[in-house]
């Protein structure tokens, strides 16, 4: 398993500034397999739960390079910021996306596909790469960009998978699975996202930029069929200031794991809690560990920072220590944390009375970061 806390972060990132950015954009698309990945960053998992923040990151960068040089990797750090802010405009898609899977899921036994899944996730479908790749992202929680765009088009179009089920199966396995990014991009491959546009894998861009070679010319689809399309309109998100004084407590997240001592100064007053929310995930064990790793690993620079923690386990537990109290969390961003905490909003186990989202910018300079304030009266 790969280190999780912002130590390993940073020295992955000066390896990379180092040795792999000044040749990113000419290396970037080859998947020169799991064994040598020095012409991508692999910062994803620490990005994703802000142990590594992108400001930081893209900042550590223009240090050393100019702009012009290092344009395409600035570039794809912003693809997730993007991938975020659309999805959050369009919360619409993140629901249509659970409710397709959740009956996909309750009808996949028995179903036509189920053995076609089933050979898809455990890499028996006779496609080598696919196969490669499938056992890949099981065993490491990791594949590369280009591969994952291919695989998403073989999982669609030449094994006529829903592709709700192929994103499910990646957002349980990636150490760097994001709701927005992992979503959308499996939209884009099939069609979904810009109307009549689809990701077609072709064997030769696959041999061009990977080690596979096609025996059999004819193994993946070259036609399609166009699915589909929806428009979702543009909702306009609602964000105010809050202020940070008298916060009762504060709410760790897990995908906000922010190493900022500034920060800290913000709730030098308010008690810090973790409510571990990884007891609910359906993610593999691989990713599991990790996760944890990554909240332990925060939690123990917190008190080395003088900052003691509790960790609860349940929301009746949460809910008994901060009844009549403020309650501070980092915002979570559309995906499955910020579901967990609608639903024991609804369910009033979080909160006895009133429950309120105020959604917090901060200005930084290149990058905003988000946060959610949970008030409870």
């Amino acid at each position: 398993m790969i280190p999780s806390n912002y130590l390993s972060a940073k020295s992955r990132l000066d390896e990379f500034i180092e040795y792999g950015l000044k040749d990113y954009s000419k290396q970037r698309n080859f998947d020169n397999g799991p064994e040598n990945r020095s012409n991508v960053s692999c910062l994803s998992p620490y990005i994703k739960r802000r142990i590594l923040h992108e400001r930081e990151v893209i900042t550590s960068c223009l240090k050393i390079y100019n702009f012009q040089l290092i344009e395409k990797f600035i570039q794809e750090v912003f693809w997730r910021t993007y991938w975020k802010g659309w999805l959050e405009s369009r919360p619409e898609v993140w629901k249509d996306y659970i409710d397709n899977l959740n009956t996909l899921k309750k009808d996949l036994n028995g179903s036509n596909i189920e053995k076609d899944y089933e050979k898809a996730v455990n890499s028996r479908t006779g496609i080598e790469c696919f196969d490669f790749w499938s056992n890949e992202l099981t065993k490491t929680g990791y594949l590369h960009n280009h591969s994952r765009m291919w695989f998403a088009s073989i999982w669609i179009f030449t094994l006529n998978l829903p592709w709700e089920l192929g994103a499910d199966f990646f957002y349980k396995n990636l150490l760097d699975a994001d709701a927005a990014s992992n979503t959308l991009s499996w939209r884009w491959v099939s069609g979904l996202h810009t109307k009549d546009k689809v990701y077609l894998a072709r064997e030769e861009n696959i041999e061009k930029f990977s080690k596979f070679r096609f025996k059999d010319k004819q193994t993946l689809a070259k036609r399609y069929k166009t699915k589909e399309y929806k428009f979702y309109e543009y909702s306009e998100c609602s964000f105010s200031n809050e202020k940070f004084d008298n916060i009762d407590y504060y709410l760790i997240n897990q995908n906000n794991l922010i190493y900022d001592e500034s920060l800290l100064k913000k709730f030098e007053k308010s008690k810090f809690l973790y409510l571990n929310l990884l007891q609910y995930s359906e993610n593999s064990k691989i990713k599991q560990d990790f996760e944890s790793s990554a909240v332990k690993e925060y939690i123990n620079w917190l008190k080395e920072n003088k900052i003691e923690v509790k960790v609860i386990n349940n929301d009746d537990e949460l809910n008994s220590l901060v009844n009549g109290s403020e309650l501070l969390t980092a915002y979570p961003s559309i995906g499955y944390e910020k579901d967990k905490l609608s639903e024991l909003k609804k369910k009033k186990k979080l909160i006895s009375n009133i429950f309120t989202i105020h959604m917090i910018y901060y200005v930084g300079h290149m990058l905003n970061q988000v946060s959610l304030s949970l008030k409870t009266k």
